[in-house]
């Protein structure tokens, strides 16, 4: 298995979990913040999208010989605010929808463009497969709150 074939996977998991632990989350608490500050399911969700469609899209102008400069990490988040705003009024079903096609953008991208790619950047693929573990172990905290009568082999076993 190739380091593409091996990361693809990766990821493919880690969506797999992420959409079973969010399949454990009742109607009502899917837009709900555990506390200030924090993001919810909804806002998880559209906040990976976020970074999956902002990492292809910066990897791809780069295969293209496109002069990128990298944003700081102030201007991503400006980026990432932004986004969050405008998912805030949107149905969940529908940002379960983009992040599912982000999600599957850059596994696409992935599987497509990876000899594209010099050693670091195929490297950089790892931070984002981070956020997302990072992201559904909060999440699994937080359903731990929510629904604290919860199996809590089921969703310790559904989320890894």
């Amino acid at each position: 298995m190739s380091s593409a074939d091996t990361l693809i996977a990766a990821f493919a998991n880690e969506d797999r979990m992420l959409r079973e632990l969010a399949d454990l989350y009742p109607v009502t608490f899917r837009d709900v913040p555990p506390e200030s500050g924090k993001l919810s399911l909804k806002q998880t969700l559209g906040h990976l999208a976020f970074w999956d469609r902002f990492t292809v899209e910066f990897f791809n102008s780069r295969i293209q010989d496109h002069q990128v400069d990298t944003p700081s990490l102030g201007e991503i988040e400006v980026g990432n605010s932004e986004e969050l705003a405008r998912i805030y009024d949107m149905p969940y079903e529908h940002v379960l929808d983009l992040y599912v096609g982000a999600t599957a953008d850059l596994q696409s991208f992935l599987q497509e463009h990876w000899t594209d790619l010099d050693e670091t950047e195929q490297s950089n693929f790892n931070i984002p497969l981070k956020h997302r573990r990072h992201h559904r172990r909060l999440l699994l905290k937080v359903l731990a709150v929510f629904v604290p009568e919860a199996d809590d082999n089921e969703a310790q076993e559904k989320a890894g």
